[in-house]
């Protein structure tokens, strides 16, 4: 955990609401599309991260203070979507909205044994570093700008001076890369695939 993530995570504990937003803000569409992988419907991903993030603040204060808030979080949202896929009633809407049986059985397999853990976590992130230093220098800026400040492919064109296609194609190389070097963690980092 860097030290902004430890004060957000002290203030948390402490109650501070507006921590609690800029963790939600910073993890909420990476729990989303981590959940969407194994139940594909909107509403019941949803409903999942915003479980996990109620659960968060419920339980705020009995955090220990060496908890790794990422770990925490989707180990979470993995609980609560395992409980849902496990659970008769939800099983039966799955079914309705047309997901089949296999698929669904294969994901609860998937899903049992994600690798949620900190150490993941840690691995994940020097993963994730050695590939943006991999990447070529505008590749690189293009990514980050992409994909962790969130910025538009056109405003991205426009900060950097350079066409939105030459944008896509920095993305599109940079994803390739991505998926290459996080072939084992893909479900916990299917946010730096959305296109």
């Amino acid at each position: 955990m860097n030290e902004n993530e430890q004060q957000l995570f002290e203030r948390l504990k402490n109650s501070d609401e507006a921590a609690f937003r800029v963790i939600y803000n910073n993890y909420s569409s990476k729990l989303y599309y981590f959940v969407f992988e194994f139940i594909p419907l909107k509403d019941v991903a949803e409903n999942i991260v915003q479980d996990t993030f109620v659960t968060l603040w419920n339980r705020r204060k009995e955090l220990k203070d060496n908890t790794n808030l990422a770990s925490y979080l989707f180990t979470g949202a993995k609980n609560n979507a395992l409980y849902r896929l496990r659970d008769k009633k939800y099983r039966q809407k799955l079914f309705s909205d047309a997901i089949d049986v296999s698929e669904l059985n294969l994901n609860v397999d998937a899903l049992a044994t994600a690798d949620t853990s900190a150490f993941a976590f840690q691995e994940i992130e020097q993963i994730i570093q050695k590939t943006l230093s991999s990447l070529p220098p505008q590749c690189r800026k293009v990514f980050e700008l992409s994909r962790f400040r969130e910025m538009k492919n056109k405003e991205i064109a426009e900060e950097l001076n350079i066409s939105v296609r030459t944008v896509e194609g920095h993305i599109s190389k940079g994803i390739k890369a991505f998926k290459i070097a996080l072939k084992d963690y893909l479900p916990l980092v299917a946010y730096l695939f959305v296109v």
